[in-house]
């Protein structure tokens, strides 16, 4: 860390000194920010991914909805974080943690209900799957409904195979970093 902002502001001065105790004094006039503002952010988001999951096929525009709120939300958490709260205090985390699970469960769940959603309004529609050749109703929408889900879980379970959970150059940079504590370690004993 660079300290020579520090040494500056120690020799420049008593008006300088004056200027950078006013800006201080005006950092802690702001409002105090959330205890946890991960938490409301993970909340709204998942809140709005679930509703796009559960609801997508009926209205279509709402994942363009969901990326303009997005947009704006974006903005106004930028500013409110930049000028009206308290700077956050960092913590370091592995992972989503409890997160990870929810959106999985609106994933699963999102396609069951897609699937009997689509099933059920084909119906009526004079569709390929819908075109019985001798006559009869030959169209079942719990079989359509059962083989749609099982194309996208088992597609979704391909995808999230191949591509791998931490990219390869975060697993060497990773690895690396071990290293270089491990030779530390080691010089020290």
């Amino acid at each position: 860390r660079d300290n020579s902002d520090n040494v500056e502001a120690v020799n420049a001065g008593p008006e300088k000194t004056k200027e950078l105790i006013d800006i201080i004094e005006e950092d802690r006039k702001l409002l105090a920010g959330d205890t946890d503002f991960t938490l409301s952010e993970y909340t709204e988001k998942c809140i709005m991914y679930g509703i796009i999951m559960l609801f997508g096929t009926v209205f279509p525009l709402a994942p363009l909805v969901a990326l303009i709120c997005n947009m704006v939300d974006v903005r106004v958490d930028g500013y409110r974080i930049l000028w009206k709260n308290r700077r956050y205090i960092a913590q370091r985390a592995e992972d989503i943690g409890i997160w990870q699970y929810i959106l999985e469960l609106l994933n699963m769940v999102g396609v069951v209900v897609n699937s009997l959603i689509l099933a059920f309004t084909l119906k009526g529609s004079k569709s390929i799957i819908y075109s019985p050749k001798d006559g009869s109703n030959a169209y079942e929408p719990w079989m359509v409904a059962f083989a749609f889900e099982h194309v996208c879980f088992a597609l979704k379970f391909i995808v999230s195979y191949i591509i791998p959970d931490v990219p390869s150059d975060v697993q060497f940079k990773m690895r690396k970093e071990q290293f270089q504590v491990n030779q530390l370690f080691e010089k020290d004993l």
